[in-house]
């Protein structure tokens, strides 16, 4: 049976210590369960083996070990592709213990039906054994460009369903003190933000980070446990400016500023047009520290992400127990940013990123095209574990597709990071698929790569260099990843996102429709 040999590694940069508990403790969301547990001992570079099973079955499963943070003697990890509403049983350390993931049938204490307007004002929120949903049914609220947002939320346990938000001078939804524990479903959000400046194309470009999903964070308000699933967020009144005038600034689809963290973002369709382009896509801020967004234990997964002119996923801060899977990504600077990731682990895994853009002011043949993971350190913040696993970078349209696989950033060094059965497939052969910038205790293997790879004595000792053929290089070509794989088809897993015989990946909308049941269906009418 094939293991990842994963690596333990001593960083000058301490973290704060981890709360002595001698129970391993869980944090759940629908599909995953984040591990927490302080070894007696250091476990060794194998880390903290893992075992878990639905209660009531007798087969235990394998889940990959959690990686053990020698700056704060914790084993930390994830349990991944779990079903939800399900409790499950794990072993850790010689004990068990047991956690059940999120249902997805959110309870209903009361209905209020929306109407249109101006500005709605979410003020009564529930409890835990009963939501107040607030129900569109299609109704649009329109802000004219005179108000602030479409809609506030200042309370907990609420779910905003099926509204039509447009016109908003700020943001279309805006989280405020007092929320937490909140829905917002199958909204179709469009044409928020403020005008900053005209740029020499002609381009009207908006304010940095207006959002049609934006919370700005505190002490006093960390706001957790957001559900942001089945939306439209597309065509902002003003759009970003690209790299062709500097660093992109401009609104976002959805931000979050120095919030909490156990959050799920989901079947969302985020996109735009030529002229309004996002800055990122998903993100917030602040990336150089220990928070950053999406900050711990949350889960954005199944979303179709295009026309952002920075990233379309940045993943920058903590990124303690977050995972990013099964996203497809076009049209954007990078695919998935993690420069930092402070303490770990990040999962980003099954992506596929399609054309990489950046500077608008070239063609897309000749665009300066960026990495799908932009991955570095500096020496105050970042160490933190990472792992990227079976994702897939094309090459569209006369190879349009990323010019880098995964790479520190701008002197950045990538450190602490395993790679494999991915597809790191490059614009141009003489670029890198893999670029370590000078970092160190990286992992990379099992990897089909098309570029150079700028990395330690050693690396892909199993790899495979050349582009994809015809099933013949990288099906069941891969290894074996405890509970990321273990339903491959055939004789070995196969490198890339989509396994050969398996589901076809769907994404957006359609890949939330094909995960409904009739059941919820029939709540979500409710």
């Amino acid at each position: 049976m094939n293991r990842l040999i994963l690596l333990a590694l001593l960083f000058s940069c301490a973290a704060p210590r981890a709360e002595p508990r001698a129970e391993p403790r869980a944090i759940a969301t629908f599909e995953s369960l984040g591990i927490y547990w302080t070894p007696p001992a250091d476990p060794g570079p194998g880390g903290c083996a893992i075992q878990f099973r639905k209660a009531g079955e007798s087969a235990w499963g394998e889940g990959l070990p959690l990686w053990f943070d020698a700056r704060n003697a914790e084993c930390r990890g994830s349990l991944v592709q779990l079903e939800p509403a399900t409790k499950y049983e794990i072993q850790l350390g010689g004990r068990r213990f047991s956690a059940s993931t999120w249902s997805e049938r959110f309870p209903i204490a009361r209905t209020v039906k929306g109407s249109g307007g101006k500005t709605l004002n979410i003020t009564e929120g529930g409890t835990a054994n009963g939501y107040v949903l607030y129900h569109g049914d299609g109704a649009a609220i329109d802000g004219g460009d005179s108000e602030q947002y479409n809609i506030t939320i200042a309370a907990p346990y609420v779910i905003v369903r099926g509204f039509t938000l447009k016109g908003a001078k700020q943001d279309a939804i805006r989280l405020l003190p007092g929320a937490h524990d909140i829905v917002i479903e199958d909204n179709d959000i469009s044409g928020w933000g403020r005008f900053r400046y005209t740029n020499s194309k002609g381009w009207q470009i908006g304010m940095d980070l207006d959002a049609g999903i934006r919370a700005v964070c505190n002490a006093s308000f960390k706001l957790e446990r957001t559900i942001i699933q089945r939306n439209r967020i597309h065509h902002p009144r003003y759009g970003a400016n690209s790299w062709s005038w500097g660093h992109p600034a401009g609104p976002q689809a959805i931000t979050y500023s120095h919030c909490g963290g156990n959050h799920v973002i989901r079947y969302n369709e985020i996109y735009s047009d030529e002229g309004h382009y996002f800055n990122d896509a998903i993100g917030g801020e602040d990336n150089f520290s220990a928070i950053g967004f999406p900050n711990a234990d949350t889960d954005i997964y199944g979303n179709r992400i295009s026309h952002a002119w920075d990233d379309a996923i940045e993943a920058e801060g903590g990124n303690r127990n977050v995972r990013i899977w099964a996203n497809h990504l076009d049209l954007t600077a990078t695919g998935v940013a993690s420069t930092v990731t402070h303490y770990g682990p990040l999962y980003v895994f099954r992506n596929v990123y399609a054309r990489s853009r950046k500077l608008s002011e070239r063609a897309p043949e000749a665009d300066d095209r960026g990495p799908f993971a932009k991955a570095g350190a500096t020496q105050e913040w970042g160490g933190g574990r990472r792992y990227f696993f079976h994702n897939t970078l094309l090459q569209p349209e006369g190879n349009q597709g990323a010019g880098n696989g995964i790479s520190g950033n701008s002197g950045q060094p990538l450190t602490n990071t395993v790679s494999r059965n991915n597809l790191w497939q490059v614009w141009k052969s003489h670029w890198e698929s893999i670029n370590e910038a000078g970092g160190s205790g990286n992992d990379f293997d099992y990897d089909l790569y098309n570029g150079k790879l700028n990395t330690y004595r050693g690396a892909e000792k199993h790899g495979i260099e050349g582009t994809p053929a015809s099933k013949g290089n990288f099906v069941d070509r891969g290894v074996r990843i405890p509970n990321f794989n273990d339903g491959y088809v055939g004789a070995a897993p196969d490198i890339g996102a989509q396994e050969n015989g398996a589901p076809t990946l769907q994404f957006g909308l359609k890949a939330g429709e094909s995960r409904d049941t009739a059941t919820l269906r029939t709540a979500r009418k409710q």
